[in-house]
């Protein structure tokens, strides 16, 4: 069996990333890159591109467009590809996983790394301050920001949007809601409409200046929903995240990810990092080392099933085995393998001579080396140790057929 990447990571929030990062930097003298894509819905950095993401201590701190301008200068440095699509399923059985969109594409790869975070964004961003307010200072804030908007000239409506436990912070909001302030509060998860409750799933928000409403999808279609404030109950994604994801015969929303030391899941070449994952507080930090984590996995992961043992990451985590005169950091390449190139279409041509310069467009993860040599006509010897060449140097990747 073919796979089109090593890794799909789904999510370029900052453990996404991390992970993305981590599976192609790898800080060792000689290792395989994996080939790798990156999933996004919304913007890349995820809440980290939301105005109040700090990476900070009491007396230091990085503000967002610094962090962002590192994501993106690594990603663009490494040349990760970044498919702008929403990941509606997941196949996780057998050794290849399929990667579906709402957009109806597919992607197979050999390991997957969830790092949704808590909520499935859309254009958030674009609003923050122009109508529509976050949740994360605490419930009297809550209090205070509804006080605030029923106080304004014509306030009519205020959309509350949250996962499954907003239903914690509606009778709070009905207590304090004046008499002609209409309240209108919006689960996003699958299940039936009453009353004041909405169960759907955010589509997009829109207005001009200021957020005038926003578009849901429902079990029985589109609505559009007219608002002049939107207030997000981040609290109630904090303990029930509204992922949109299903996997296998497990329908979204699914609740936190369980997993162990290493980002694993339970179902083998599944990995999870950052907000969905359960146990912790929630921070930059913790999802950018969580991401880090994760992508180490999935570059071990991916190593074993392609050369049969794990990989000496002595940067990272210390080996111990008895060092042979005949010890090497890669193991030989296999004529059946197939070349990844992982850099761009200039860098590698400066890494080949005039005479194999059209090797290039071949190493495209579709051909073995033994077919490049048939389609060629040169020696495979000579293939291979370019592909050798190319992999020592983290400019190529090789991928394997899979069995299963």
């Amino acid at each position: 069996m073919t796979y089109d990447y090593d890794v799909i990571v789904i999510g370029g929030g900052p453990a996404g990333l991390s992970a993305a990062i981590r599976t192609r930097w790898i800080k060792q003298y000689k290792a395989v890159p994996c080939s790798t894509l990156v999933i996004e819905a919304a913007h890349i950095g995820g809440l980290a591109g939301w105005r109040g993401c700090q990476f900070a201590g009491p007396s230091w701190q990085l503000d967002r467009e610094e962090i962002l301008n590192r994501f993106q200068s690594d990603i663009h440095g490494l040349n990760i590809p970044v498919h702008r699509g929403r990941v509606e399923k997941i196949e996780t059985s057998g050794p290849i996983k399929t990667v579906h969109t709402t957009e109806g594409a597919t992607f197979r790869a050999l390991c997957v790394i969830i790092a949704t975070g808590i909520k499935s964004l859309v254009n958030e961003r674009d609003f923050l301050g122009r109508g529509l307010e976050v949740t994360n200072m605490g419930y009297e804030a809550i209090v205070e920001k509804v006080g605030e908007f029923c106080r304004r000239p014509g306030a009519k409506r205020l959309a509350v949007v949250g996962s499954s436990k907003l239903s914690n912070l509606m009778p709070l909001i009905r207590k304090t809601t004046p008499p002609g302030v209409e309240m209108v509060f919006i689960m996003e998860e699958n299940g039936i409409c009453e009353g004041d409750v909405i169960r759907g799933w955010v589509e997009q928000y829109f207005g001009n200046t200021r957020i005038e409403g926003l578009k849901l999808k429902t079990g029985t279609g589109s609505v559009r929903l007219d608002c002049d404030a939107v207030l997000l109950d981040f609290n109630s994604y904090e303990l029930a995240p509204a992922c949109r994801i299903s996997m296998d015969n497990r329908p979204a929303p699914f609740s936190f990810i369980p997993v162990d030391a290493d980002m694993l899941t339970q179902t083998p070449g599944i990995l999870a990092a950052g907000d969905i994952t359960q146990g912790a507080y929630n921070s930059f930090s913790r999802a950018v080392s969580q991401g880090i984590t994760a992508g180490l996995s999935a570059y071990r992961y991916v190593f074993e099933k392609k050369f049969n043992r794990p990989p000496p990451l002595f940067a990272y985590r210390p080996t111990d085995f008895i060092l042979h005169a005949d010890f090497k950091e890669l193991p030989a390449l296999k004529a059946t393998m197939k070349p990844v190139v992982l850099c761009r279409e200039t860098e590698i041509k400066d890494e080949l001579t005039d005479d194999v310069e059209d090797l290039a467009g071949l190493f495209d993860g579709r051909h073995s080396m033994e077919r490049i040599s048939e389609i060629t006509g040169r020696s495979l010897s000579k293939i291979m140790a370019l592909a050798t060449a190319l992999v020592e140097k983290k400019r190529m990747t090789v991928h394997v057929e899979i069995d299963g």
